[in-house]
């Protein structure tokens, strides 16, 4: 544990009232020998002075909330009675607590002591996130081949002319449940590459007019085999992007094919690509069954239910919005929903404006 004081009597009475209770103490004098400390040892709390001359406490903890390295340092500020009101400034640069002086013993430490014991907790919490994360990328990497080779198989099974039509509808169901499952488990790849911050992207110059029209024409067999018209209102003109096309084309999918998931029967989607002045903004509505104020809530958020159906029987696993969200943010775009219950549904993202 590091104790920062310009104040010699002041290190002296906090380290005794520590040592006492079984900590082992680092005394620093100054905020540039407390951050020369810390790069040389990490320490698991640090008790810093508010108020001292050169580098006062403000400063050295902005330095260490600035570092990957010592982010997740709990620093306690220590503060005499009259200094409360730059208390404000040092939680806003990123401080947890505070002990005011002359210290209380049994405050100190339980201060201390609460906040070490919510350090480890936070600290195991990120283990556990890392194990499950490297258990779902396993396991989904495992999967992926066993159902790439059930679709294969029954795709040749199914060219089989003598099959029979009833054999035939059997086949069939095991493919779409194959090439469900498959979509399930690459869901779960793209979450847990990008939660454990794997996601490589190659940004390039992008004209987003024809991504947008090639992914409009993928998904037309879908629409209408629904009944639905995709309208697509796209620029003559090249529209260009910086951003990943692999994974930009991921994205538009994504919001086109919940389009199409969600409306029913005989509704128009439509899809509009517009130039604004410093943006590129491509809209997907529909004329589904809209999303109530607590649905939009938790609309990107992970495994997400909402009280809205696929109107075909398709299957939701709960990830793509949440998959779009952080891959649109990753190429510094931003993606959001207008909706009203009973009205449909508008699905907007925006990527800063390039020149070609």
């Amino acid at each position: 544990m590091l104790i920062v004081d310009d104040i010699t009597k002041n290190l002296q009475v906090v380290g005794t009232i520590l040592r006492q209770a079984g900590y082992a103490v680092t005394p620093a004098t100054s905020g540039a020998e407390a951050l020369e400390g810390v790069r040389e040892q990490l320490p698991d709390l640090i008790l810093l002075d508010l108020m001292m001359p050169e580098m006062d406490g403000l400063e050295v903890c902005r330095r260490l909330k600035a570092e990957a390295a010592t982010r997740q340092i709990p620093v306690i500020f220590l503060t005499a009675s009259n200094e409360m009101e730059h208390l404000v400034r040092g939680f806003e640069v990123g401080a947890v607590d505070y002990v005011t002086k002359p210290f209380n013993p049994p405050e100190l430490l339980a201060r201390v002591r609460t906040h070490l014991e919510l350090k480890h907790a936070r600290q195991r919490l990120r283990e556990m996130n890392d194990e499950k994360n490297e258990f779902m990328g396993i396991a989904a990497h495992d999967l992926r081949s066993p159902l790439n080779a059930v679709k294969g198989y029954s795709e040749m099974v199914l060219e089989d002319t003598a099959l029979g039509a009833e054999n035939a509808e059997l086949v069939h169901k095991i493919h779409e449940a194959a090439a469900r499952m498959a979509e399930m488990v690459q869901n779960l790849l793209d979450a847990n590459r990008i939660e454990r911050g794997e996601m490589k992207l190659n940004l390039a110059v992008t004209d987003l007019a024809d991504v947008l029209a090639a992914v409009t024409e993928t998904h037309r067999p879908r629409a209408t085999a629904k009944q639905q018209t995709i309208r697509l209102e796209n620029e003559s003109a090249p529209v260009p992007v910086m951003v990943d096309p692999t994974v930009v084309v991921q994205v538009l999918e994504n919001l086109v094919s919940n389009a199409v998931k969600y409306s029913p029967p005989g509704k128009n989607i439509f899809v509009r690509l517009k130039k604004l002045p410093q943006a590129v903004r491509c809209e997907v509505q529909d004329e589904g069954p809209g999303l109530s104020a607590e649905d939009q809530k938790k609309l990107f958020g992970k495994f997400a239910r909402l009280s809205a159906k696929p109107t075909g029987g398709e299957h939701a696993t709960g990830l793509g919005l949440s998959i779009v969200k952080k891959m649109v943010e990753a190429m510094s775009g931003k993606v959001w929903c207008e909706s009203e219950l009973g009205c449909g549904a508008t699905f907007i993202v925006e990527f800063p404006a390039r020149v070609m």
